[in-house]
């Protein structure tokens, strides 16, 4: 029985239910908020109570709260403990509280956060230890920091700790990982707990090493980490950290953008790299619900319009359409709409559905997304979709809009927050949506790019073995599961009427053309079809070659993204190595970034035997392709230009009735459209070469501190290197039975090359002076070299590499005088 003298409270102090909870407060306060009490969780048996700031410092506050409670119709009915949310009170206060309900009672030590979806936090950074629990008989005791106590509560840590140089602090949701503690007004005690399992908020930048280190440090248990930042809301931060774990990691959008609310709500990235798989959704959008586990419908009329959530936003299809495979990773700076699916019509519902969701989504998601058309357009959604061209950039709140050629072109991201190179890339008109009378369409804001021909990849190959998918909801029966055609943009709406849009300038009628061309041709490959590599034309007519031009610039974020996702289980692998040479060589770690790992990875497959090796690139690259794998070309330039300069002779070989560079004339000039490589050991020699090709270099990058233990040591030269044949020695009168040293000897012929610095352009045949003085360095190599006991190589990767041709196409190319580059615009 409860024991106690009532007492009556004071009119000014009242008490009302709040859900499964109560709320105190003087009766005449206003201007406070406490509605997110409804919806805070609860716990069986235990009931929590909230005291304003104005009642507890109300004189009988602690003396009537007692009775204001059993002023409530059943409210005590079946509990066993109550939490008194009111900071201040004593100890002595309490237990006499414990006295008079018969029942624990819990107070903060120190003040607590009361915040919505945050839990009832009273630890670390709030001035206490946590929640004090007092009986009416017995000693006080520690009751934990979270009310309600979620099932991990007792395994996180309660105090701050130093982990691989960054802080571990406790918040409500779970921990904080950041370079610093941070206090009780941060972002990070702000969010919502989760009663299944800890979340582990990254706050600044730390790497994704000392992030590993810290949950190797925590209880064996899923966590949702949760970037604060966008880099570390990125796909190749949230790779490495899943590849140092060796397990897939489960990670969450609520905090990794201050842009927009994302779709994708939880995602998971799997231990070896590649695609990313969604695992929960934002709710519905207005007017929209919610179809399965990872759709929303709309319905409009009869047509029903299906909008995937994947990871790099919305696919909006028909509700006959098969599910869209979409490997596209998570985007802190954008997300993109896809009409429709590959391979299938977009109608008119597609885009009648797409303009009601960027109409209810609010100015934040609309300024921010893309929009790829993916599918064929019908009839009606074409004469909709290309009717009229406005001004670009009329009304739009972020970015610029931005057009890409088909299967040219890289996709095209939002103003300042992606890096592409503007001036290479032309710029569009917005596009207009317009319908007939019976339907209005209007703008639809965005950067409209069509998808390129897919390139079969390792991720998304079909054999490729996947983790079962785990539900949010099973999480905690599987502790040990770490779940962890031509382009076009359109502009905002505008308060304009459809029917009075200003006429196109003339510079945008070329663009307009190009649309009209590309969609009455829905499907179609606008690029130049080539001729395999190493075949000759047939007639004189056939058109020669066209080697693809590489940019040498940065690789962008995006691409980054783009080759991470599409290199697979292949990106994990080389990322060790590059892991390696970082931690071996200081000079490497200058800008130890996950991008510049990313142009690294890019040039280790470059130089391996998997996808995306020198055979396969240099092939596509010189029949006018991208790569294998999407995204690998800029990167390898970008990694190739972070790599330590080589200003020694090189070596290369090859056969003399094979070679075109010992069929070039003294003075020619020849052009490598493709990455070249050499061997910086002069030592060496490979099976059945009976040629040196001795090259002085200008461009050449060291790659022995990136890929250490190979065979040889080599330089790989920039893409579009240029090189001039400075002589053809033959040692006609050498007996190779009595050679200098023991070991294999070098080939009798040698040609010697030059390459030509950037921007040189040799206006004759003759050698100058810059060409004799190599000469000369070149003449002595080949001495010392032609002396014998070379070690002979015969690993077969590094063969393919140094033996290959410099160039296998048309020969009027390599004519003396020559000057020839390429001039096809850079993908």
């Amino acid at each position: 029985m409860r024991q106690g003298i009532a007492r009556k409270p004071p009119t000014e102090l009242v008490a009302e239910r709040r859900g499964p909870h109560v709320l105190i407060r003087r009766r005449d306060e206003t201007g406070q908020d406490h509605g997110f009490l409804s919806g805070s969780p609860s716990a069986p048996e235990q009931l929590f109570v909230l005291a304003t700031a104005e009642s507890r410092r109300h004189p009988e506050f602690s003396a009537t709260v007692c009775e204001l409670l059993r002023s409530l119709p059943d409210v005590l009915s079946g509990v066993r403990s109550v939490w008194l949310g009111a900071t201040g009170l004593v100890p002595g206060a309490a237990v006499a509280m414990a006295r008079v309900l018969a029942l624990d009672v819990c107070i903060p030590d120190g003040e607590f956060a009361a915040v919505a979806g945050a839990a009832m936090y009273a630890g670390h950074g709030m001035g206490g230890t946590g929640w004090k629990r007092f009986r009416a008989e017995g000693p006080a005791g520690h009751a934990g920091t979270r009310f309600p106590p979620p099932a991990w509560e007792f395994s996180m840590p309660t105090e701050p700790a130093m982990v691989a140089g960054a802080v571990v602090q406790p918040i409500p949701a779970g921990v904080l990982v950041s370079s610093s503690e941070a206090g009780k007004d941060g972002f990070a005690f702000g969010v919502a707990v989760d009663q299944r399992f800890p979340k582990l908020v990254v706050g600044g930048t730390p790497s994704p090493a000392a992030v590993a280190a810290v949950l190797d440090r925590l209880p064996s248990k899923p966590f949702l980490v949760v970037p604060a930042a966008a880099e570390t809301a990125s796909h190749l931060w949230q790779v490495e950290l899943a590849m140092l774990r060796s397990r897939d990691v489960m990670f969450g959008t609520e905090a990794g953008t201050d842009l927009f609310r994302p779709f994708p709500a939880v995602l998971r990235q799997p231990a070896g790299g590649g695609d990313q798989e969604v695992l929960d959704i934002a709710p519905a959008p207005p007017g929209w619900v919610r179809d399965g586990r990872h759709s929303y419908r709309f319905t409009d009329g009869e047509a029903e319009v299906l909008a995937d959530v994947v990871p790099s936003g919305l696919v909006l299809r028909s509700s006959e359409s098969p599910q869209p495979a979409e490997p596209a990773p998570f985007d802190p700076a954008c997300w993109t709409m896809h009409l429709g699916v590959r391979g299938e019509t977009v109608g008119l519902p597609v885009l009648v559905a797409a303009e009601r969701l960027l109409d209810v989504i609010g100015p934040v998601q609309r300024a921010v997304v893309r929009v790829r058309l993916a599918g064929s357009l019908d009839e009606r959604a074409k004469a909709v979709f290309s009717r009229t061209v406005i001004p670009a950039g009329a009304g739009q709140p972020r970015g610029t809009a931005t057009a890409t050629g088909h299967g040219t072109a890289p996709e095209v991201d939002v103003a300042e927050r992606r890096e592409i190179e503007a001036a290479e890339q032309p710029v569009a008109a917005p596009v207009e949506m317009r319908s007939s009378p019976a339907i209005s369409i209007p703008v639809i804001p965005a950067i409209m790019t069509m998808s390129s021909t897919p390139v079969p990849t390792v991720s998304s190959s079909p054999s490729r073995s996947a983790e079962p998918y785990v539900p949010l909801d099973d999480i905690e029966q599987q502790p040990e599961q770490a779940v962890s055609g031509d382009v076009e943009s359109v502009v905002p709406p505008t308060s304009e009427p459809l029917g009075k849009a200003e006429p196109a300038p003339a510079g945008n009628r070329v663009v307009e053309q190009r649309v009209a061309e590309t969609l009455s041709e829905p499907g179609q490959d606008t690029q130049p079809s080539v001729p395999p590599v190493g075949v000759q034309e047939s007639t004189s007519e056939a058109a020669p070659l066209s080697p693809l031009v590489i940019s040498d610039r940065p690789s962008s974020p995006a691409e980054q993204s783009r080759f991470t996702t599409a290199a697979g289980d292949a990106f994990g692998e080389a990322l060790a190595m590059v892991n390696s040479a970082l931690a071996t060589w200081p000079s490497m770690r200058q800008e130890n970034t996950l991008g510049v790992k990313a142009d690294y990875v890019a040039v280790c497959l470059f130089l391996g035997r998997s996808e995306g090796n020198m055979a396969s690139l240099n092939g596509a690259v010189r029949a006018g392709r991208d790569g294998p794998i999407d995204g690998q070309v800029p990167c390898v330039v970008s990694g190739i230009r972070r790599l330590p300069i080589h200003r020694r002779a090189v070596l290369r070989q090859g056969k003399v009735d094979e070679s075109l560079e010992h069929r070039s004339a003294v003075g020619t000039l020849l052009t490598e459209p493709g990455f070249l490589t050499a061997s910086m050991d002069l030592d060496v020699t490979l099976p059945g070469a009976d040629l040196d090709v001795l090259i002085w270099p200008s461009s050449a990058r060291r790659t022995s501190e990136l890929l250490m233990n190979h065979p040889i040591n080599e330089a790989v030269f920039l893409a579009g290197a240029r090189f001039k044949a400075l002589a053809v020695r033959t040692m006609e009168d050498r007996d190779d039975d009595a050679t200098g040293g023991e070991g294999a000897a070098a080939p009798k012929v040698a040609v010697l090359y030059r390459e030509l610095a950037p921007g040189e352009s040799p206006t004759t045949d003759e050698l100058d002076a810059r060409d004799l003085a190599v000469l000369a360095k070149l003449d002595r190599v080949l001495a010392a070299r032609q002396k014998g006991g070379l070690r002979l190589v015969e690993d077969p990767d590094a063969v393919a590499r140094l033996t290959t041709s410099m160039i296998e196409w048309s020969e009027r190319y390599a004519q003396p005088g020559s000057d020839f580059r390429p001039t096809l615009a850079a993908s």
